[in-house]
């Protein structure tokens, strides 16, 4: 799978709402499993809470298309702007 790094920008007020509401009922374990299957696996999110509407995400993934699928409708209260990062450096050492 490629990686992709993910800015979605909620829509508006009431789709911030929307969406901190629902992640408040789910676990890191539900998110992440409702997040992954055969075509994109959620990874990782960075977000300022309720301060910003924006969330920068990494995924793996098939294609932009399989992320958005897999986000399903929950994928309707952003602006994704999807972008394959191909090459990676790995300075964790």
């Amino acid at each position: 799978m490629k990686n992709f790094m993910v800015t979605h920008t909620l829509k508006s007020d009431e789709a911030m709402e929307a969406y901190f509401a629902a992640m408040e009922t789910m676990s890191e374990a539900d998110i992440r499993g409702a997040m992954k299957n055969e075509k994109a696996s959620f990874q990782m999110q960075w977000n300022a809470g309720k301060y910003d509407k924006i969330m920068f995400c990494w995924w793996k993934a098939e294609s932009p298309e399989a992320i958005l699928e897999t986000l399903g409708e929950m994928g309707s209260l952003f602006d994704n702007d999807i972008r394959e990062m191909p090459n990676v450096l790995d300075f964790t050492d």
